[in-house]
């Protein structure tokens, strides 16, 4: 099987807040419990957050006994969550990634609708070197990875930080998690990104061209903590 490689990662927002981020590293994140009661109405909310384990009951048939005979009572609809409340006190910072499936695919990072501004980290490693540096500055524990998507009719099992439903798949997350987590908003200054990231406005047609050098891109296992 051909393996997929992480080409970019992106962090959109409001310009100002994008701009916060290039120039003071200001990386803030909130909790997985704040993203599941968000309002429908925004493209960060997302009432699943946190879920520690998924059980897919959909299709079953629930019947009772009445004088030798089976009647159908109702029809068990959608998976049953169960919550983690250990889960809902982590702290979150999702970016948009790209893959190597990615290459020569033009694309407009607003249709995400996350908001009008990129950063694009031009050098991923660095980022996570300063990130991580200071986390355990602050006494925190660091993991990051690439979301996996499963179908929502058909699984069963663990769900946690690092795994949604394949309705999202769109938005192709890539996560870093505070854990046990703060249980509140946390904020992360890693000063001036300037030398290791650029920013750009969401609304411009962008591709992704394959390197001429034999540099080798990074895989995901690479990233993975």
């Amino acid at each position: 099987m051909k393996q997929d490689f992480l080409i970019a990662l992106f962090k959109l927002g409001r310009k100002d807040h994008m701009a916060e981020l290039l120039h003071e590293g200001h990386i803030f994140m909130n909790t997985a419990g704040y993203f599941s009661v968000l309002e429908d109405s925004s493209p960060r909310s997302d009432p699943e957050e946190g879920v520690g384990y998924c059980k897919n009951g959909d299709g079953m048939i629930l019947k009772m006994e009445d004088q030798g005979d089976w009647l159908t009572l109702g029809n068990i609809i959608g998976p049953i969550l169960f919550p983690s409340k250990t889960n809902k006190s982590v702290n979150i910072y999702s970016l948009h990634s790209k893959w190597s499936c990615d290459y020569g695919v033009p694309f407009r990072l607003s249709d995400l609708g996350f908001g009008d501004s990129f950063v694009l980290f031009i050098d991923t490693t660095e980022f996570f070197k300063r990130l991580e540096r200071a986390a355990v500055n602050e006494g925190l524990e660091l993991r990051w990875g690439r979301i996996d998507y499963v179908d929502r009719c058909t699984y069963s099992g663990p769900m946690g930080l690092f795994r949604k439903f394949s309705q999202s798949a769109g938005h192709q997350e890539f996560r870093v998690v505070v854990s046990p987590g703060t249980g509140c908003p946390l904020s992360l200054r890693l000063g001036d990104l300037s030398d290791i990231a650029i920013m750009g406005s969401s609304s411009e047609r962008l591709l992704l061209e394959r390197k001429l050098s034999n540099g080798e891109p990074v895989s995901a296992t690479d990233l993975e903590s």
